[in-house]
């Protein structure tokens, strides 16, 4: 999740920080990602349920860490962590990612709670700090981090539901804000005039329908009116700020592709609901999950590395081909929901899955991006 891709290179890694602390989470999220997926079955005790709560709590969490590391300061205006703890922090996640090879259970456990520790200590810097406009994101951060401590315990069956809707909301609130911000300096690179932003009405009701919708799901609840009008509204917004103007610039068509298809699977959860729908409820579930999840983070993630390069917007093959591979990723796994006989989809998918993450850990290691097309 990320700044917009625009501007001058950042400034050089602090020397108490020798590695930008925000790549290694990245790449602790990647790993944990390839691991919910596709290692040994062993791992799993034959169960491969529980890869759901791998990638809402544990990929996405990392992931989310990444991303304030990046952004908090920033908007703050002083660092957001001292160097000593934002290492012991990455330290106690990359111990639970191990942990995880062990037993998933002990490692989740390990992870959920320092995940918790770690949104305190940066709420209890923001709150210094008075910075209140991050504080709706500290909050929903803090209500995933905890609903982690509720599933890795076992002591909500509900709390898996509900830990997918909070890190949805997280995703929706984090992806409009950054989405139009890279729209524009695509616009400004090419010497367009800034386009009229979308209209406050439109925004708010896509923001009160979306969040309404994930809260009724989480719970089991009745939500197809408020998925429909979340949908349509999403789209109509996404229209509104015109991408294809920008798509020239690298990154800018699969950051395209993740907020269509968030708004997509809103429709695929209206549909669902309706009586006799003939669409399994796994296709709506990982529209949102891949498409609108993984997809966003990795472009996001990716968008703040670029700008990080002092590369913002630069094309390169290998950020090509691994948006393509989660892409297959996707439209697999949405294959293998509608045809379940078809195992083979799902073996393809996880490789295609594999080989996405696998390129993503490259990219947000890597210092020099490729000139190539995107």
């Amino acid at each position: 999740m990320a700044m917009a891709e625009a501007g001058a290179p950042q400034s050089a890694p602090s020397p108490r920080m020798p590695f930008d602390a925000f790549r290694l989470a990245f790449l602790l999220a990647a790993l944990t990602a390839m691991r919910a997926l596709a290692f040994p079955p062993k791992i799993w005790n034959g169960d491969y349920s529980s890869h759901a709560d791998e990638l809402i709590f544990g990929f996405m969490l990392v992931q989310l860490f990444g991303f304030m590391l990046k952004s908090l300061p920033r908007q703050i205006g002083r660092p957001i962590l001292s160097p000593a703890l934002t290492r012991l922090m990455l330290a106690a996640q990359a111990l639970a990612f191990l942990a995880g090879f062990y037993d998933l259970g002990i490692g989740a456990e390990i992870r959920s709670i320092v995940g918790f520790i770690t949104v305190l200590c940066l709420s209890g810097t923001a709150i210094r700090a008075r910075a209140t406009r991050v504080y709706p994101l500290l909050a929903l951060a803090a209500a995933h981090a905890g609903t982690g401590i509720l599933a890795a315990f076992d002591l909500w069956p509900g709390a898996t539901m509900l830990g997918f809707a909070l890190i949805l909301s997280i995703c929706f609130e984090v992806g409009n804000r950054i989405f139009p911000m890279v729209i524009e300096a695509g616009r400004a690179l090419d010497g367009r005039p800034a386009g009229p932003p979308p209209p406050a009405w439109l925004s708010i009701i896509q923001r009160v329908a979306s969040l309404a919708t994930l809260l009724l799901y989480g719970f089991g609840l009745p939500h197809a009116l408020p998925a429909a009008i979340a949908g349509i509204s999403g789209l109509a917004w996404t229209a509104w700020i015109r991408p294809w103007q920008a798509f020239r610039h690298g990154g800018v068509r699969f950051m395209t592709f993740a907020i269509a298809a968030k708004r997509i699977g809103f429709l695929l959860l209206a549909a669902d609901a309706a009586p006799d729908c003939p669409l399994p409820p796994a296709i709506a579930i990982h529209v949102l999950a891949i498409g609108g999840l993984a997809s966003l983070a990795v472009a996001i993630a990716t968008s703040i590395v670029r700008k990080r390069n002092g590369q913002s917007f630069r094309r390169s093959a290998l950020g090509s081909a691994t948006y393509l591979c989660l892409a297959a990723a996707l439209a697999l796994r949405v294959g293998y929901a509608a045809l379940p006989d078809r195992s083979l989809l799902l073996t393809v998918a996880q490789a295609f899955w594999l080989l996405g993450f696998a390129g993503y850990a490259v990219l947000i290691l890597r210092k020099a991006p490729t000139r190539c097309a995107d």
